[in-house]
């Protein structure tokens, strides 16, 4: 699985050019406006009121908690249909999206971890990963010139990156953390306790994707710096 067959010079063949990108949607790109404003973004700010406002009624209020974090995270699909739509892709968008899913499942692990403390080792593992696999990945994508992380040569995480994998991937774990948040409450417990049983393969298949993306990007950044090595011993 951890097997990248590009190359670090084959980044500039795989790199998808950003100006061809702004061409596109140059027609529709609001530019008087401050890209700070541009509604994908906006759309982002809100997401973060949105689950801040649930975290805040955790141990009180599941329904309002899993309200806020459930149209927070749906606001994740609509954020990129409105940058598309708009021609407001920006890479302050693409940055906030990353920043924001990755905050708001490790806030929510926070708040599992004060409801499970038995559990506490385990969400700290899945918090973890999930930040290692994200962050080298994008750091290796940045390395190897591509356009976007999601561009890779793994067959597994080729896969993974479809959209409608990927959809279901991130929603069925998402689901997943929700259910196990509101099985603590007993009027929710039921119901909670089926969602949890039907997401947990989804959100294992995607603990699997997240270990295989953190080897691939591992690997890389090891290549690189080897290669940066060899080149500094060569010109000593």
């Amino acid at each position: 699985f951890f097997f990248f067959p590009l190359s670090l010079g084959a980044g500039e063949q795989h790199k998808k050019t950003e100006p061809a990108k702004a061409k596109q949607g140059a027609g529709r790109m609001p530019r008087s406006w401050p890209v700070l404003l541009w509604a994908p973004n906006v759309i982002g700010y809100v997401r973060i009121v949105l689950t801040f406002v649930g975290y805040h009624y955790a141990m009180h209020d599941w329904r309002l908690t899993v309200g806020t974090y459930v149209i927070s995270q749906g606001l994740d699909a609509a954020d990129g249909l409105a940058a598309r739509l708009l021609g407001q892709s920006s890479t302050f968008g693409a940055v906030l999206d990353m920043v924001t899913d990755r905050a708001s499942t490790t806030c929510l692990c926070i708040i599992l971890g004060s409801l499970y403390p038995h559990l506490g080792a385990v969400l700290c593992a899945l918090v973890t990963l999930d930040m290692f696999s994200h962050w080298y990945h994008m750091y290796a994508s940045l390395k190897l010139g591509l356009g976007s992380h999601k561009e890779c040569e793994n067959a597994l995480l080729r896969f993974y990156y479809k959209k409608p994998v990927l959809f279901v991937a991130c929603a069925g774990t998402e689901f997943w953390y929700v259910a196990m948040y509101a099985a603590h409450f007993a009027d929710a417990a039921d119901y909670a306790g089926l969602v949890l049983r039907a997401t947990l393969p989804i959100m294992l298949f995607k603990q699997v994707c997240n270990a295989v993306q953190l080897g691939v990007a591992m690997r890389i950044i090891l290549e690189y710096d080897e290669q940066e090595r060899q080149k500094a011993e060569k010109a000593a």
